[in-house]
């Protein structure tokens, strides 16, 4: 009579130890997930502020548009309000407009130096701070004075109104996130009829870090006492003397009167590497006039220490043959474990 063969120890096992290697593998090559903490933020809007429009105003705007006569002197004055139950101070300057590096009109930086002059912040008075009671409202002036020459095309500024919250800060448990909330009102100057020429530049292009990712800088130009807004952009690097498009970033980029900043191009979390590039930079205004810069810009050899102070960097080796090797292992134990249980199967019989 024919006795059935019972599999010893390591044979009950070996399914076991097939089916461990196998979700081992799958861990493996499981994506992570990391669950981000909620944290406490504080978001709600404690005043309100508007332009009290002068009668030189040129349009319906909420903002100042006013065309001023040289050697004017007169009053720009702003209502807030305090919308909150307690007492606070708003803190309002009059600034200067500039191009950020996002491309976009700011209004928010004190101080900010242009190309020539005369610029709104030497045209109006100082900044200043204001006390208002819960619910309280009240007006504040600024005096304008605009030169005794005149000046051609436009300056452009504004004022920049936000809560002083120094030693305000709400010490809760755990991690508190306060955001600042600030009003930006407008203020578009024109003193002459003049037309004024655009004077874009792209003045030269240079590696670098953006908030810790890799990144090639554009220093661009608008030399010019005009207002430039919403250019249609179209960007792409190269390496030298080739046709194949490495980076590539397509935006509307608006430009202040007499500024320059430093449009960043992201390289795309990928190593910098040393060699000679282009870039090459095409504009387009609503209505229909275009720009084309070229300007060369060398990576080299002392830049790429940027990777490692970047935060991300793709790893562009090839690790093919390491999937190759695990799938050969893989495929390996299907089969060493198909031949043990078929050499079982035949010493039963």
């Amino acid at each position: 009579m024919r006795q059935r063969r019972k599999l010893g120890g390591w044979g009950k096992r070996f399914p076991l130890f097939f089916i461990l290697c196998f979700v081992s593998l799958a861990v493996l090559f499981l994506p992570t997930h990391t669950l981000a903490e909620e944290k406490n933020t504080t978001n709600k809007v404690s005043f309100d502020a508007q332009a009290v429009l002068p009668d030189n105003q040129q349009s319906e705007a909420s903002y100042y548009d006013l065309k001023v006569q040289p050697g004017a002197e007169q009053e720009l004055t702003l209502k807030l309000q305090n919308t909150s139950k307690k007492q606070i101070q708003v803190i309002v300057e009059g600034n200067n407009a500039i191009t950020n590096k996002n491309g976009s009109i700011d209004y928010s930086k004190h101080g900010a130096k242009l190309i020539g002059g005369p610029s709104f912040e030497e045209l109006i008075s100082e900044p200043q701070t204001v006390t208002l009671n819960p619910g309280e409202a009240r007006d504040v002036s600024f005096q304008l004075k605009i030169p005794a020459e005149g000046f051609d095309g436009t300056i452009l500024g504004g004022f920049y109104c936000y809560e002083d919250t120094k030693g305000q800060e709400k010490k809760d448990e755990g991690f508190s996130l306060k955001n600042k909330f600030a009003y930006t009102i407008g203020a578009k100057l024109s003193c002459s009829d003049k037309e004024i020429q655009p004077g874009l530049a792209l003045k030269k292009v240079t590696p670098g870090l953006d908030n810790g990712y890799l990144t090639v800088f554009a220093e661009m130009e608008n030399t010019q006492p005009i207002l430039m807004s919403k250019l249609a952009m179209h960007a792409t690097v190269t390496k030298k003397g080739q046709k194949d498009i490495l980076k590539v970033l397509d935006k509307k980029i608006s430009f202040a009167p007499r500024t320059s900043f430093r449009l960043p191009i992201s390289w795309n979390n990928e190593p910098l590497k040393k060699g000679k590039y282009e870039l090459t930079m095409h504009l387009k205004n609503d209505a229909g006039k275009k720009w084309v810069f070229r300007k060369e810009f060398e990576i080299k050899g002392t830049d790429e220490k940027l990777n490692k102070q970047a935060v991300e960097v793709k790893d562009t080796k090839d690790y093919s043959w390491l999937l190759y090797l695990i799938g050969i292992v893989f495929l390996g134990i299907i089969l060493g474990l198909i031949v043990y249980i078929y050499k079982l199967k035949s010493k039963d019989r």
